[in-house]
């Protein structure tokens, strides 16, 4: 099991891990966490579930192999990219309160699984970025809630410049909504203030919050499913398995 689900008195904790020193992305920790989101949309006494990596990490983003897999295997790039947007839409929709706890990397595809999220609090020492698009991978999430979120000049900073940023910077911008180094006392004041909220008025704040964040996710990821096929994409994914630099890099000491 990659998702592991806990009662706790007024939330549920979801934790992953998926084996690898940074967890990732890959067709079983999608489908288990869809499972699981599904079961707990059934149980009406908890509003608030808390998200939570194991190893010390959130999330490295997509799983490289996979990724290679679906470069080469279009059935499997249609299956692997909506099994993704699917789980975007689920929190996006989902009937409760979200709430990401953060530590180590959140990069490429975790990174915006935090952009569905209703709240963020994440260690002080914590990194984002979304260094996709080094290897051929645009962050459909990320271009296109990600402006409406944290704003378009920050999208272009770390899509287009694949920059990382610290929890701080990530706090500034608001992608995160605290930096700390009491992330479970903050994630306890965060449900304690909310629980002053009458539950319909809390859900209907979210839904309306919300409602837009859908809209243009199919279509991005039917361009994402295209691009992966792509001969950049190729040479990107394999470059990076092969720890060597793709084609558009060999020249780039010449522009310095």
């Amino acid at each position: 099991m990659f998702v592991n689900k806990e009662y706790k008195d007024n939330f549920i904790l979801l934790t992953f891990n998926t084996g690898t020193k940074y967890n990732v992305f890959n067709v079983k920790f999608m489908t288990e966490l869809l499972d699981t989101l599904s079961e707990i949309e059934k149980e009406k006494k908890y509003r608030f579930i808390v998200f939570k990596g194991e190893n010390g990490n959130f999330g490295s983003g997509a799983d490289i192999r996979e990724l290679n897999r679906a470069s080469i295997d279009r059935e499997f790039a249609s299956s692997f990219f909506n099994y993704m947007k699917d789980l975007y839409l689920k929190l996006i929709n989902i009937d409760k309160i979200t709430i990401a706890q953060v530590e180590g990397l959140a990069y490429g595809a975790s990174l915006e699984l935090l952009l569905v999220m209703d709240f963020v609090i994440a260690s002080k020492s914590a990194k984002f970025a979304a260094p996709g698009g080094k290897i051929g991978v645009f962050p459909p999430v990320l271009l296109t809630l990600g402006p409406y979120i944290i704003g378009l000049n920050n999208v272009k900073r770390l899509a287009m410049l694949g920059e990382e940023i610290t929890a701080e910077e990530a706090e500034k911008i608001g992608l995160i909504t605290k930096a700390t180094d009491e992330i479970d006392k903050e994630t306890a004041n965060l449900i304690y203030k909310m629980s002053f909220m009458a539950p319909s008025s809390l859900m209907l704040m979210k839904r309306h919050i919300m409602k837009y964040l859908d809209r243009d996710l199919s279509e991005v990821f039917k361009s994402l499913i295209i691009q992966v096929g792509g001969d950049e994409s190729k040479e990107g994914i394999n470059a990076f398995l092969a720890k060597t630099k793709p084609s558009w890099l060999v020249n780039l000491s010449k522009l310095q």
